[in-house]
This record gives structure tokens, C-alpha cells and sequence, in this order.
């Protein structure tokens, strides 16, 4: 099976629980209705970046209609299921947290169709509590689709990098999406200056942490490849790293450094001089940059996470070896 559908499934389910969580925070900042009216903009995001992650999970099997019975086919056994499960909860509650922006009566962008303002009006204040429980769904996701992939017979996926990145693809990626929008927003506009200053400088921030984060996470990884707990696995995790360090994913694994984590830090550093100088326009534009950046630079990595992963179904003998491989080495 290619492994495109398992890198767009991953990094847009995980995109999206972080332009949720970048409306969840913006839900909190907004000062007033004026506020609120052009943060609105950035609910559009999240709902549908998970359809496409949606799509490409369905993708994963044969016959795709098949895939939603997955969901409670293997509960008490499968962290795959419960994957598939968490998300569409996930999805759901997105949905709701969406509608409550969009339809509000308001300043809510489809405040104009008929009936369903109406209907949404008496929900509106409990936007946010829907949008905190939301968001802890949404967390609880990236663990269990983290612990989906760490599973022995993939030892190179089996590691406690493994979340890290989930963590950080969900939070760099998710929120500079909401913060690019709302930056092309603003550059045909020219309103709301000062809420999308305090939201850009939150962006520059998370984002500056996470690709600190990422950066010892990349380096923590080669390291931990280097230690495996039985023979077997010693051997995919060593052809996992030849894979990327002089292998067919070495030049992946170069620009997933140049382009997210060296562009990344260039596109941050240049967002704040006009922040500073307060240059919304040029601030609005670096923005953007920065946010097709991450997302390559999430894209490359990803591809490179999977790709370059060695089974252990590649370097074992036979099925009895398995077995043996499961123990320690003596």
C-alpha cells in the first residue's frame, strides 16, 4: 500500500485538531463581537482538513465503505478502531463548535440562511465549553493514533517520538493554518488590526516553542533508532536509519530539515520585525509563507516517517522468529 493515504490521513487529522484548538484560543482573546466577527473567519479550517484526513482513512482499506465499521469492529483490541472512533467523535464535536460560529445570528458568515441561526442562538454561549471539550477530544486522538503506529512489528514507529510529532504537526500546523487565513483576511480587508496582532504574536510563539520541540525531537529519534531491544528490531531500525541518513529517503529527510525546521525559523523571525514595527500587511504575508512552509516541511516528514520505516516482517527469517524477537536479547 503507498503510503500517501497514511501521511495525508495523519498530518490533516492532526492539522485540524490544531486549527481547532487555534479557534478555541481565539474564542478567548476576542474581546468583543467585533473581535469574534473577524476571528470567525478562521472556523472554516478545521472541519474541512479532517474530511480530508476522513478521505484518506478511508482510503486505507480495499472497499473504503468498509473502513467505517472499523470503528467498533476491534474496540477492546485494536488501537486502529479506536482511531477511527476518537476521529469521527472528534469530527462531530468539530462540526458542532463550527456551526456555532458560522451560524451566529450575529456575525456568524451563513447567518444569512434561513432557520438555522435561529435554532443555533440559545447554543451560542456554550460555544466555548463545546469548543474546550472539543479540543480535549481532539488531544486524546493524537495519543491513540500515536499508539495506533507503536506497535513491535514496526520498531522505528515503536518510539517515544512517535506522539511528539503528532503533538507537534497538530499545534504548528493547525494554528499557522488559522493564522494564514485570517492573514488573507486581513491583507483584503485591512480591519481588525489589533486582534490579529495579539493572534499573530500567540502564532509566532506556539509555533517558535514547537519547532524547538521538533528540533530535539528529530534528534532524540536518530538516537533512540540506535537502541533497540531485540535483534531483529536492532536490524530494521538500522536499515530505517541508513533509509534516511545516506538511503532513497536522504534527500526527503534534508529538506524536511532546510524547508520545517531552518525556513521555519527564518518565516518566524521575519514575522516578528513587523509585528514589532507594526506592519500588519507584511506580518499578514510572512504568515502565510511561514504556514506553506510547515506544511511542507509536515508533509516531508511524515513521508519520511512512514517511508522509511523497516517492518520487522522485512528482516525476520521466518514466523517463529517473531516470537523469539518479541523477548530481549541474551
Amino acid at each position: 500500500m503507498s503510503h500517501t493515504a497514511y501521511v495525508v490521513f495523519t498530518v490533516f487529522s492532526q492539522m485540524a485538531v490544531g486549527a481547532l484548538i487555534a479557534m478555541v484560543i481565539a474564542d478567548f482573546i476576542a474581546k468583543g463581537k467585533e473581535d469574534a466577527k473577524f476571528f470567525e473567519t478562521g472556523a472554516w479550517v478545521s472541519v474541512p482538513v479532517a474530511v480530508i484526513g476522513l478521505i484518506a482513512m478511508l482510503s486505507h482499506e480495499a472497499r473504503p465503505f468498509l473502513a467505517m465499521r472499523s470503528m467498533n469492529a476491534n474496540l477492546a483490541t485494536s488501537w486502529l478502531s479506536r482511531e477511527s472512533l476518537v476521529l469521527t467523535v472528534f469530527v462531530v464535536l468539530a462540526v458542532i463548535y463550527t456551526v456555532l460560529w458560522l451560524f451566529e445570528p450575529e456575525y456568524g458568515s451563513l447567518k444569512g440562511i434561513p432557520l438555522i441561526p435561529k435554532i443555533a442562538k440559545p447554543f451560542i454561549p456554550l460555544r466555548k465549553a463545546v469548543g474546550i471539550i472539543s479540543l480535549i477530544v481532539g488531544i486524546v486522538f493524537l495519543g491513540v493514533s500515536a499508539k495506533a503506529y507503536m506497535i513491535p512489528g514496526l520498531p522505528s514507529l515503536n518510539q517515544s517520538t512517535t506522539p511528539l510529532f503528532f503533538v507537534v504537526t497538530a499545534l504548528l500546523a493547525g494554528i499557522t493554518a488559522v493564522a494564514a487565513v485570517l492573514s488573507v483576511k486581513y491583507l483584503m480587508k485591512k480591519e481588525a488590526e489589533e486582534p490579529l496582532a495579539r493572534y499573530l504574536w500567540i502564532t509566532v510563539g506556539i509555533a517558535f516553542v514547537m519547532v524547538i520541540v521538533l528540533i530535539v525531537g528529530l534528534l532524540v529519534n536518530t538516537s533512540t533508532l540506535q537502541i533497540a531491544e531485540t535483534k531483529y528490531a536492532s536490524v530494521a531500525q538500522t536499515e530505517t536509519l541508513t533509509s534516511m541518513n545516506t538511503g532513497e529517503y536522504a534527500t526527503l529527510y534534508i529538506a524536511r530539515w532546510v524547508i520545517g525546521v531552518g525556513l521555519a525559523l527564518v518565516c518566524l523571525a521575519a514575522v516578528v520585525l513587523p509585528l514589532r514595527k507594526k506592519d500588519l500587511a507584511k506580518a499578514s504575508a510572512l504568515t502565510i509563507a511561514l504556514f506553506a512552509v510547515v506544511l511542507i516541511g509536515e508533509i516531508l516528514g511524515r513521508t519520511v516517517f512512514f517511508g522509511a520505516n523497516v517492518p520487522l516482517g522485512e528482516v525476520m527469517p521466518n514466523i517463529e522468529a517473531f516470537y523469539a524477537a518479541i523477548g530481549p536479547i541474551t
